[in-house]
């Protein structure tokens, strides 16, 4: 394979590997928001009361490059904690010394960031949930003690997805979490449900988006894992997760529209297959 070919595979993440040099994608994600319907909205978040589970999705063969973008990103700055979106822009945490630095070093940092997770070979994935707008829909009521945790939703839903470009490779799918000791065990269920019984939801409303079968799942879909918040690639997923969640309520977020622009999401990697493929946004107004 020439040189050329090799660069391609690096930086257009949603290129075609060919036959034989298949290794499994592994889906990496992490929350953002409130995965209980029925707390009692946040003051503080009013107007952007979201619930997301998302991340990125990556090839095997990529791993590597990815994880080193973020190791010397961490080097170059001198970070001893991880990239953690929101304690780096309210400058807070391990990120409080961005407040004592000037605009131009500000800057440089923030470019720096940006061009870390437009170069990583990724797709952005993920699932938003407007708390406000599934109460409103009168799902609290419906389903009473039944009823889902957000996070199963939103689990469900982006992890089909990338099943479902996992499967156009014929490729297996892996997924790494951002490990949280109250509940890992949850989410580990909600991957070997998945697994072994595919989705729940309502076929004749999730007829539209193609969903896949049982069987469809228990072809493609490999191992879970559960890695702390410092993993590379979950610091990617962090910030993937947190923008996407963000632009629903702030059309201009500017992290947002560097990936978009980047087509480092699927809606833009995968066009004209957004509602099968891209970031599902759920429970909210027309």
């Amino acid at each position: 394979m020439s040189n050329q070919s090799e660069q391609a595979m690096t930086t257009d993440p949603t290129a075609v590997v060919a036959e034989g040099s298949k290794r499994p994608f592994t889906l990496y994600l992490d929350e953002t928001g409130n995965r209980h319907p029925d707390k009692k909205p946040d003051p503080a978040r009013a107007g952007r009361d979201w619930f997301a589970f998302g991340g990125v999705l990556v090839r095997g063969e990529d791993n590597d490059a990815a994880r080193t973008l973020v190791d010397e990103f961490a080097t170059r700055w001198k970070l001893r904690v991880p990239a953690h979106l929101t304690d780096m822009q309210s400058q807070k945490k391990g990120f409080a010394w961005l407040g004592r630095e000037t605009q131009e070093r500000c800057d440089a940092f923030w470019n720096d960031w940006k061009d870390v997770l437009v170069t990583a070979p990724v797709i952005g994935m993920g699932c938003v949930i407007d708390r406000p707008g599934y109460v409103a829909r009168g799902y609290l009521e419906r389903h009473g003690n039944d009823r889902w945790l957000l996070c199963r939703s939103a689990f469900d839903i982006t992890v089909e997805r990338a099943a479902k470009i996992a499967k156009r490779e014929d490729r297996k799918l892996h997924v790494v979490f951002e490990a949280d000791a109250s509940f890992n065990k949850t989410v580990v269920g909600y991957f070997e449900n998945l697994k072994r019984n595919g989705l729940g939801f309502d076929a004749s409303n999730s007829g539209k988006y193609d969903p896949l079968t049982k069987e469809d799942f228990g072809t493609i879909l490999g191992r879970v894992q559960y890695k702390p918040k410092a993993f590379s690639l979950l610091q990617i997923a962090d910030s993937y997760v947190y923008a996407m969640a963000r632009w629903r309520y702030d059309k201009h977020y500017p992290l947002y529209r560097h990936l978009r622009d980047h087509a480092r999401i699927a809606d833009f990697a995968f066009p004209g297959e957004g509602p099968k493929i891209g970031i599902k946004y759920y429970c909210f107004d027309a």
